[in-house]
């Protein structure tokens, strides 16, 4: 087929036909791992937008929620000084009664 055939078939036990075989099972091979190492690239891109993605969400996660444990914070707070406030209103009145002034 290119010009070699008519040399190579007078060789004693060279077959042409089972050369042309094996480099076309080459061939394939070499293609489909070319297509597989592409395939791969391409996972590895999706991988790492992905991967920016969930940084991304995890940060702004981190931000929030220690915007929200601060707020609660801060009620948690305001709670504890309301009830500190009325137990002190109470212990006034009480102590006011005690007393006979009210």
């Amino acid at each position: 087929s290119n010009g070699y055939s008519s040399y190579f078939k007078w060789v004693p036990g060279f077959q042409l036909d089972s050369v042309q075989s094996q480099v076309n099972e080459v061939k394939v091979i070499l293609k489909d791992n070319i297509n597989k190492v592409l395939e791969r690239g391409d996972k590895i891109d999706d991988l790492i937008g992905k991967t920016d993605d969930l940084q991304a969400s995890a940060d702004s996660f981190q931000r929030t929620s220690t915007r929200v444990a601060r707020k609660y914070w801060w009620k948690n707070i305001k709670m504890m000084i309301l009830i500190g406030a009325i137990v002190l209103i109470i212990l006034i009145l009480i102590i006011l009664a005690a007393c006979k002034v009210i």
